[in-house]
């Protein structure tokens, strides 16, 4: 199952190019208070949230608050959200803060986001004293992030905050799923037919699918490649191998206790399923419109 973080978990650093140039580390131990939020481009809820996050980060910034906003968007069939166009909302001056772009979705992945936007807080221990929305409604500006303002006002003051929680609302992440395999193994076409018919099962023409052929000992080291072929999304592999990493052919159990060279149908259905998950698919979601603000 995916580890989504919840409030009490330490946050996972990370260091990502900024749109400005050179890269960024996560480090809230250099802040009173951090606040990371996933977003996007074209996504119009982002879009409706944007310039609150905005003020959010020009209003604590006198108050040892850092704001750091990450695009983690597959760019493919969304352009919006390459590093040339974050770049261009820089230079317009639509920015405040640090704006990462995680390429690879493995901080998406690490923090187990769905929507854009969605906040985490974190105390200069790093750990999320809050999760979700800005506010209760992305269509009312009056609102003005207040969640997160309330989050960061009891962290900044030493005090348990009021609501640590409510549900991540927004556009889904866009999501990439990447098949790798190596040439000495024959079983990639069918791994390949078979992963883009699970997608089509669930519904996710929305999920890129890229296959990455992997040729030397060193790129299999890198991507954590235990074998041919392998799934991963975010560079998380959706069957963790205790295994070297090595070029060589994968084997998989079915539930029967037989060896494949490929997954069982059901078994990569549901791991999809949960990698993949929007923020209307998790238990227990409600629409922060409905809760009580």
């Amino acid at each position: 199952m995916t580890r989504r973080l919840s409030v009490g978990d330490p946050a996972p650093v990370f260091t990502l190019p900024d749109a400005r140039g050179g890269e960024v580390t996560l480090d809230p131990s250099a802040a009173a208070a951090t606040v990371v939020v996933f977003t996007a481009n074209g996504c119009p809820y982002a879009l409706a949230w944007h310039n609150r996050i905005q003020q959010v980060a020009r209003d604590y910034a006198g108050q040892d608050v850092t704001v750091i906003q990450v695009v983690g968007n597959d760019e493919t069939g969304h352009p919006e959200d390459s590093l040339g166009s974050m770049r261009r909302r820089v230079q317009n001056g639509e920015i405040a803060g640090p704006y990462l772009r995680d390429a690879d979705q493995a901080a998406v992945a690490a923090y187990g986001a769905t929507a854009t936007p969605e906040v985490f807080v974190l105390d200069a221990h790093g750990v999320v004293r809050y999760h979700g929305a800005p506010d209760a409604d992305h269509g009312d500006p009056a609102q003005n992030a207040q969640w997160v303002r309330d989050a960061l006002d009891d962290v900044l003051a030493g005090r348990q905050v009021r609501r640590p929680a409510t549900s991540p609302a927004g556009c889904s992440i866009k999501w990439r799923v990447e098949l790798l395999w190596w040439e000495g193994c024959p079983s990639h076409e069918q791994a390949f037919d078979l992963l883009t018919a699970t997608l089509a099962k669930l519904n996710r023409g929305d999920v890129a699918v890229v296959r990455r052929e992997i040729t030397t000992p060193e790129e299999a080291s890198r991507l954590k490649f235990p074998g041919s072929p392998t799934f991963q999304v975010g560079r998380r592999d959706l069957f963790p191998a205790d295994a070297a990493p090595a070029l060589t052919c994968r084997v998989y159990s079915t539930p029967d206790g037989r060896v494949s060279p490929l997954p069982d149908p059901a078994e990569l259905q549901a791991r999809l399923r949960d990698a993949l998950a929007r923020p209307w698919d998790l238990p227990g979601w409600v629409d922060p419109r409905k809760e009580t603000s």
